[in-house]
């Protein structure tokens, strides 16, 4: 496709704008931009590895604020992901009923009510269960942090989770289908390939470098990453999710008496003790197996490890979300997601 000018995307996000002016007065506070990375790679390695890659990620951000009796309550959705502007934003009306839908969630969310804090049955959706997947998982199954003395270095070969619970750091496709963020060769020029973390609760692989595969006696990964050419290549993700499973998210909810069903996070944190806290910006009560209100801002936290252990139920399909990023040492873009995961989580309160 022919690129469109930056005044053709000023234009569309005005229009965006003035769909939610037009429509919704009560809106007090709009940001939405809009973003474009291409990430282009010539790579020749000393031992004759060749390879070229052009990965481009597309991005469009819409932020909305409400006031409800003085109080403000904000909420974000991010949309595209693989692919140029002109490949995931083609048509400015398909955006219309995404807007509809999260000032929807968004009014509801103003008139939530806080989580009772404690120990709850709880769905995660895709961002959540992406979010532990790549944070407190992943993390810590990179060989150099096992190296630096990760929880995993403990675990391998033996139950980390329920046996329903697979768990693979994908290179570049599922089913043949192309993932957020899709690695072919890897920066020290090695083939990527798919690593199966967890395999039915067993904790069975690392991600490797050349150095840490060496290290450990075990077979090359294609983990190794860099963002830009002045960065050393460290062991990264890909695009790490649980596997999918048999079961339908109406049957997840319908089987939880007095919990929660949490939809999008915010930021996190976690650490090679595979301890966690997410920010949770958007969720709803579940009350004899129906949703109930919505909620406010509020956390969840907890050892992955153990909260693995108490998943009894997989949602059968596979979501990505659009914008994952890693910090690790050095910005770099990852694919994040999966399917609807039902467990035990402690959640914040007030």
């Amino acid at each position: 496709k022919n690129k469109n000018s930056n005044s053709f995307w000023i234009d569309f996000i005005k229009n965006l704008d003035n769909y939610i002016e037009r429509k919704y007065k009560q809106i007090s506070s709009r940001k939405i931009f809009i973003s474009n990375l291409d990430m282009e790679k010539n790579l020749l390695t000393s031992v004759g590895s060749e390879s070229y890659s052009m990965t481009p990620r597309s991005l469009l951000y819409i932020i909305l604020t409400i006031n409800n009796n003085g109080e403000p309550t904000e909420l974000m959705e991010v949309f595209g992901g693989l692919g140029q502007l002109e490949d995931n934003f083609d048509n400015v009306e398909t955006f219309y009923p995404k807007i509809d839908q999260l000032v929807n969630q968004l009014i509801q969310k103003s008139m939530g009510v806080h989580p009772k804090a404690g120990f709850h049955d709880v769905v995660l959706d895709a961002d959540l269960a992406g979010i532990l997947a790549h944070e407190a998982i992943g993390h810590t199954t990179e060989a150099d942090l096992v190296m630096g003395g990760s929880v995993a270095k403990d675990y391998l070969n033996k139950m980390v989770a329920n046996e329903l619970v697979s768990l693979t750091d994908y290179a570049h496709s599922i089913d043949d289908k192309l993932c957020p963020v899709p690695v072919f060769v890897d920066d020290e020029g090695t083939k990527a390939k798919d690593v199966k973390i967890i395999d039915n609760g067993i904790l069975k692989k690392y991600m490797h470098n050349k150095d840490s595969a060496n290290e450990f006696n075990m077979d090359l990964t294609g983990n190794a990453r860099a963002f830009k050419y002045s960065d050393e290549p460290l062991i990264r993700m890909r695009n790490t999710a649980i596997q999918p499973g048999n079961d339908k998210l109406n049957d997840m909810i319908s089987s939880i008496d007095d919990g929660y069903y949490l939809v999008k996070t915010g930021n996190g944190q976690a650490d090679s003790t595979s301890e966690f806290m997410f920010a949770i910006t958007m969720g709803y009560e579940i009350k004899n197996g129906k949703l109930g209100r919505a909620i406010k801002d509020t956390t969840i936290s907890g050892i992955a490890f153990d909260v693995l252990k108490t998943v009894d139920m997989i949602s059968s399909d596979m979501s990505w979300s659009s914008a994952g990023m890693c910090g690790k040492k050095q910005l770099i873009p990852v694919g994040m997601g999966g399917p609807a995961i039902k467990c035990k989580v402690n959640i914040g309160g007030r």
